[in-house]
């Protein structure tokens, strides 16, 4: 079986999946201004990490897995909502600044949250399911097939960080103290919202309601 294929498949699927604007998004940004390009890579790859154990479950066509996980999205975004609300608090609390050099304290603990809000949204199971029923990623997998479709989204999840973390290094110039202090802002309120909105989808529903 012809690999490569399966690989750029693989990374496509890993950029569809990471580019959109959320948590991950906002911290991963957030970090390369306060802290640099290289800790804000590393906090990527915990959310590389998390869509590359999504990508095991549908891969290698692990129904009863992604059964569970579907079946237990209570257990899943509860905690994953409440961590967000905490993490909010946090991130308003800080007081970030330009001259602060490329920093890779607390990487670590970075890429534990990113992976925790990662797999903590059931969501991105059906995502990766349907994404490989487009990409024709369903059928005839042995495991070294498997293997290359979960490094190529890893990889492709990677990719994505790279343009982000380029992306905002480009701006970085044109960036002040009080900048940092905004957007800071903005980033709490919207990963707040993110939170609200994982503990509302389990509980009362009633945001779902409303947007329909």
């Amino acid at each position: 079986m012809d690999l490569l294929p399966l690989l750029i498949k693989g990374i496509i699927v890993g950029i569809i999946v990471a580019a959109p604007m959320g948590p991950v998004n906002i911290i991963v940004i957030q970090r390369r201004i306060t802290r640099g390009s290289i800790s804000a890579l590393i906090t990527g790859s915990g959310g590389a990490i998390g869509d590359g154990v999504f990508a095991i479950i549908a891969a290698l066509g692990l129904t009863a897995a992604r059964h569970f996980v579907e079946d237990n999205e209570f257990w899943f975004r509860l905690p994953g909502g409440l961590f967000m609300l905490v993490l909010s608090f946090l991130v308003w609390r800080k007081h970030p600044h330009m001259d602060a050099q490329d920093d890779t304290t607390g990487v670590v603990r970075s890429v534990i949250t990113t992976f925790f809000l990662t797999i903590s949204n059931p969501i991105t199971v059906a995502g990766f399911a349907a994404l490989f029923v487009a990409f024709g990623l369903t059928t005839g997998f042995d495991y070294v097939a498997a293997s290359a479709v979960v490094i190529g989204v890893i990889a492709g999840s990677m990719v994505w960080w790279v343009i982000v973390v380029s992306a905002v290094g480009m701006l970085h110039n044109h960036i002040e103290d009080r900048h940092l202090v905004i957007f800071n802002r903005y980033a709490a309120v919207a990963v707040f919202l993110f939170g609200v909105y994982a503990i509302d989808s389990v509980t009362t529903g009633f945001l779902d309601a409303l947007i329909a």
